[in-house]
């Protein structure tokens, strides 16, 4: 089983140890919300049936997901990918953030939803849709959401999440 106490540092089970950048890279906060999401969500799989899949003990996993544990080797981040079925390219892009964006600040959500390709629901966004996301995005931003204005807001909110359903 693959465990935190087995770091191997040869080419084959390279670890990333905590605090260091590789290549201009540090380990993203990102990737032990992704593994919860993947395990919880997509997969409905306890601690446990994880384990028994990925071989990576539970614990392990659980601190992967609670952010305590920020250097998984390749071979645990490979076993879980496998056995969480997230496409490596998906997994990687999680667990590997630019130093460099660190520096000039994180992208907005709308940056986001411009730059990236994503699906819902197993069904990629037209670029109508994508569009309106933005919007309702924006406008949930920028909303007072007050007494006086929280119905009108609701209103708008529910006009633009029409549009968005007969979008996709």
């Amino acid at each position: 089983m693959v465990d935190d106490k087995k770091k191997d540092n040869t080419a084959s089970g390279l670890a990333i140890e905590e605090g260091n950048h590789v290549g201009g890279y540090a380990i993203s906060e990102s990737f032990g919300i992704l593994i919860r999401h993947y395990r919880m969500k997509v997969k409905d799989l306890s601690l446990k049936q994880l384990e028994e899949m990925s071989q990576v003990s539970s614990s392990y996993i659980n601190r992967l997901e609670r952010g305590e544990k920020t250097s998984p080797s390749l071979p645990v981040v490979f076993s879980l990918a496998e056995s969480l079925e997230i496409p490596y390219s998906v997994l990687m892009a999680t667990i590997f953030q630019k130093t460099d964006d660190k520096e000039q600040g994180q992208p907005s959500i709308s940056d986001v939803l411009i730059q990236s390709n994503f699906a819902l629901n197993d069904q990629a966004l037209s670029k109508e849709a994508r569009s309106i996301l933005i919007t309702i995005n924006e406008f949930l931003v920028n909303c007072q959401w007050d007494a006086g204005s929280k119905v009108k807001e609701l209103y708008m909110l529910s006009e633009m999440l029409d549009e968005f359903k007969s979008a996709i």
